[in-house]
């Protein structure tokens, strides 16, 4: 004898469809950024994240976007490091897309790749990128930024908001 279904366990049920059909999904637009336990620029690092990388957004705060990644991590990214938008983009033949999605502007946001920039350095042998690649692999502690930010009194150190 088959048992009759709660209306307990059906509203259940519905709420979480409602909840799976509404989740925000955003994309990382930026080379990398991380996830971070607080929505600080100095908390505490979770998980590194890649131009690309959808993540679902839970909730906002100011500025900061609480989201959770597709392997489950919960945490903090800054707003500007992601986005959920189409972009227009101007086509001189009607015939011509006109919009990008975030992941497509994510993946014009990667810059250069190896057989890109191998053949950039080809065909202009008189440049150097040794600051480039010097800048790149700058990594600043927590502690440095939280003192830089203090100083200046940005962000949450009484900044303009």
């Amino acid at each position: 004898m088959r048992k009759p279904i709660r209306p307990a366990a059906v509203a259940v049920f519905w709420a979480a469809c409602a909840v799976l059909l509404l989740a925000e999904t955003v994309v990382v637009k930026i080379q990398s950024t991380v996830l971070r336990k607080e929505p600080k620029f100095y908390a505490q690092t979770l998980v590194n994240l890649r131009s690309g990388e959808k993540l679902e957004k839970l909730a906002s705060q100011q500025g900061w976007l609480q989201v959770r990644t597709a392997a489950g991590a919960v945490g903090w990214v800054h707003e500007s490091a992601v986005d959920t938008k189409s972009f227009n983009l101007l086509a001189m033949d009607k015939s011509m897309k006109t919009q990008a999605s975030a992941s497509e502007v994510a993946l014009a946001a990667k810059g250069f790749n190896k057989q890109v920039e191998e053949s950039y350095r080809a065909k202009h042998g008189n440049l150097s990128f040794v600051w480039v690649d010097r800048m790149l692999n700058i990594k600043v502690p927590a502690a440095e930024l939280e003192k830089f930010l203090k100083a200046g009194r940005l962000a949450e150190f009484g900044g303009a908001r």
